[in-house]
């Protein structure tokens, strides 16, 4: 009998050893970026969309969510990604996009933020830290604003409160123009995927190619959705803390730009990248990814107490 006990103590005490060993959940991998565009996965929301999305990093990390620029996909989070593995990765295809779905309307920020609102539901995470691109920082804000109980903290990479292109700019002339098939080693391809400094050369190439891809009708609308309004006013709903990113050399969105978000945000926390252009997470991803981390993984102090009124 004696034994028995201490033959049943043994196996307790090695199933206590191996419990934590079975229960920690294993990493999902960054794909490569030949493996990008099949790894990812779908989900279908209650407005009845579906959207693709690549998951990546630890299960068990802080759940973060990523939102692509204009006529970009999730792809464009991949060289940013090996470097922020130690959280849970959520890189969504948005509406129109990549692989999920492209409907005939609408491409406003409102639609986009409600994707990603769904998004979170669909997934059962309650509260993820965002990071928005240019497009994706528009949208971040508006979500944050409007779901400020759903947003940890904020990251605004290449942002404005206003895109401001209409009609007379760069932008506004070459998009209304295009047709379907867009050739994506046109001149306007090139100069729409142009950047300062070196950026991988398999990954540009394969981006460059899917954003051709974009219908002419999520080009389009993107810009009519976004040639008006201006996200400044509702600014102070936004209830998490912010970090903003800035290449000094951005073509779309430049100082002027900023001067409006850092008036729009004046606790943020912003970063300016010298010499670095609209897509500075590309070219200098392991940067730009040290500056994130150090950002998101910073605790909150709790505030002070407050001091009982002295007496006179």
């Amino acid at each position: 009998m004696r034994r028995l006990f201490l033959l049943m103590a043994t196996f307790v005490a090695l199933a206590g050893l191996l419990t934590p060993l079975t229960a920690a959940a294993e990493e999902i991998p960054v794909p490569t970026q030949a493996e990008w565009a099949d790894a990812k996965k779908t989900v279908k929301l209650a407005n009845g969309l579906t959207l693709a999305y690549s998951e990546m990093g630890d299960p068990d990390g802080a759940p973060t969510l990523l939102l692509h620029g204009y006529t970009d996909n999730s792809r464009s989070w991949s060289l940013l990604a090996p470097f922020l593995k130690d959280r849970h990765l959520f890189a969504l295809d948005m509406r129109g996009h990549g692989k999920s779905d492209a409907p005939p309307c609408c491409y406003a920020y409102t639609d986009f933020a409600d994707d990603a609102s769904l998004f979170l539901d669909a997934m059962g995470i309650a509260k993820a830290d965002v990071i928005g691109h240019s497009l994706g920082s528009l949208a971040g804000q508006l979500f944050a604003a409007q779901h400020p109980d759903k947003v940890a903290k904020l990251v605004l990479v290449s942002s404005t409160t206003a895109i401001g292109s209409g009609p007379g700019s760069w932008l506004w002339d070459n998009v209304m123009q295009l047709k379907a098939p867009i050739d994506p080693d046109s001149q306007f391809m090139k100069d729409w995927y142009a950047n300062p400094n070196p950026v991988d050369e398999d990954f540009i190439t394969r981006e460059r190619t899917e954003s051709a891809a974009t219908p002419i009708h999520v080009w389009t609308g993107v810009l009519w959705g976004a040639a008006t309004g201006d996200l400044a006013p509702i600014a102070p709903q936004v209830k998490a803390p912010v970090l903003v990113l800035w290449g000094e050399k951005d073509g779309l969105f430049d100082l002027p730009h900023q001067e409006k978000l850092e008036k729009a945000y004046p606790d943020a926390r912003f970063e300016v990248f010298a010499g670095a252009g609209h897509n500075m997470f590309w070219e200098f991803p392991k940067d730009a990814a040290a500056i994130i981390k150090d950002f998101l993984d910073q605790k909150d102090e709790p505030p002070l107490p407050e001091l009982p009124a002295s007496k006179p």
